[in-house]
This record gives C-alpha cells, sequence and structure tokens, in this order.
C-alpha cells in the first residue's frame, strides 16, 4: 500500500502535458502492456478509444466540471422544449432576466391537478424525467405578452472524443488530467486480459485524480467576491 501510495505522488507531482486521444491511446498500451511494436496487439485503436471516451464520460458526470449555457424563446402554446444533447443538468434559468426555481411534476401536482392546463408567464420550471431530454415550464405560455427568453447555464457533458480530439472539449486548464483519462482505459484492458490486481491499482489511480479534478475545476483561489477592498 505505501509502494502504490509513492506512486500516486509522483503520478500527481509530474505536471501532465497536453495529449490529444491518439497519444492517450499510446500511452494506455504502454500501461496495459500492449505496445505496437510488439506487431500483435491485442486491443485496436478503436477499443481503446472508446474505453477513453468512457473515462472522460465518467469524469465528467460526476463531477460536474464542463459548464454551457443557450438561450431560446418559448412559443405560444408549446409546453416541452428539447435540451441540447451534452445536457446533464440545469445550473441556472433565466426567464426574460428573471431566475425561475425548478419544481417536480409531483410537486405540481400538489398545487393543483390541474397544473398542465394553467397558461400565463412562466414561473417555475421542470424536467420530463421519462427522457431526461425535454423541459418544460409552469404556467405555460399562452399569448404574445406571456412569450419569455429562456437562458438556461447547465453542466454539459464532454464531446465524444476522435483520434485526433483534446480531452475535455479542449479546455487548458484541464490539461493536467489528460493522462488519468489512460488509467481507466488500461484498467479495463487488463481486467479483460484477467489481470485484476494491476488493473485495480491503475483503476484506484483513476479514481483519486477524478476526485482531485472535481474539486480542481471547481477551486478558484484569486476569486474572493466577499472582499471588499476600500480605495486609499
Amino acid at each position: 500500500m505505501r509502494l502504490f501510495l509513492f506512486f500516486i505522488l509522483i503520478a500527481t507531482s509530474v505536471p501532465c502535458s497536453s495529449k490529444t486521444a491518439s497519444t492517450l491511446v499510446t500511452d494506455t498500451r504502454l500501461l496495459a502492456r500492449d505496445p505496437s511494436s510488439l506487431g500483435r496487439v491485442r486491443f485496436s485503436d478503436a477499443q481503446i478509444l472508446n474505453f477513453l471516451n468512457e473515462a472522460q464520460g465518467d469524469a465528467i458526470s460526476t463531477t460536474f466540471c464542463i459548464e454551457k449555457e443557450y438561450s431560446f424563446d418559448t412559443v405560444s402554446g408549446t409546453t416541452y422544449y428539447a435540451l441540447t444533447d451534452s445536457f446533464i443538468s440545469v445550473k441556472r434559468l433565466l426567464s426574460d432576466s428573471m431566475k425561475l426555481d425548478e419544481k417536480s411534476p409531483e410537486k405540481l401536482d400538489k398545487l393543483s391537478s390541474e397544473w398542465e392546463t394553467v397558461t400565463g408567464t412562466p414561473m417555475n420550471f421542470y424536467i420530463n424525467f421519462s427522457s431526461r431530454t425535454k423541459i418544460a415550464f409552469y404556467p405555460v405560455p399562452d399569448s404574445v405578452s406571456s412569450i419569455t427568453t429562456i437562458k438556461i447555464e447547465y453542466f454539459s457533458r464532454a464531446d465524444t472524443m476522435t483520434l485526433t480530439s483534446t480531452p475535455f472539449n479542449g479546455i487548458t486548464e484541464f490539461t493536467s488530467f489528460h493522462c488519468m483519462l489512460s488509467y481507466y482505459a488500461a484498467a479495463q484492458m487488463l481486467y479483460i486480459d484477467g489481470s485484476v490486481t494491476v488493473g485495480d491499482r491503475y483503476m484506484q489511480r483513476y479514481m483519486y485524480l477524478k476526485e482531485v479534478f472535481g474539486r480542481s475545476c471547481k477551486a478558484r483561489p484569486s476569486y474572493m467576491p466577499n472582499i471588499n477592498m476600500s480605495p486609499k
């Protein structure tokens, strides 16, 4: 265990340079002892790339490290609006610059058994949980006066990588965490090969770095909004 923790410290103390998915495939082969130089690799580049994308998807969906926003206008008589393909969860939603709170359909049921027929200017929003691909508003806009511009700030998935892609949508702040994707991918390869002990070590390293990643992406050391600087 001490030896493993030593390797963890080494891995986190040496900065990871910016890498493309293709470079990570090569790194993963070395970790899993499947280098292409042997001329008889067990895993294709496409298979390793799938493992890297799994790692990226897991890292982002559990840390909420990527945020995006988009806007659209509501339409009179329209209840449901499609969410973007990259949507995970709403961070903040504005309707004509007024913040709306989310309510579940179950909570709206308690307000009124006919709440879905109520029309007017939106006061709340809710997500269609059956598919998680649509958002709706209560009340439903029904006239020109109740149509508003919606701005959604949301937690986003990362774009699926190709071999030429840079992980995490190319966000430079996350460069030092590119390498952790190879630990996950190598672990999956080793599990398939039956090398569970070594695979577990790589997976533990990935899980540790993912935790650090989650804390790091939210940290803003120089951001101090509650500090008042009085002019001299």
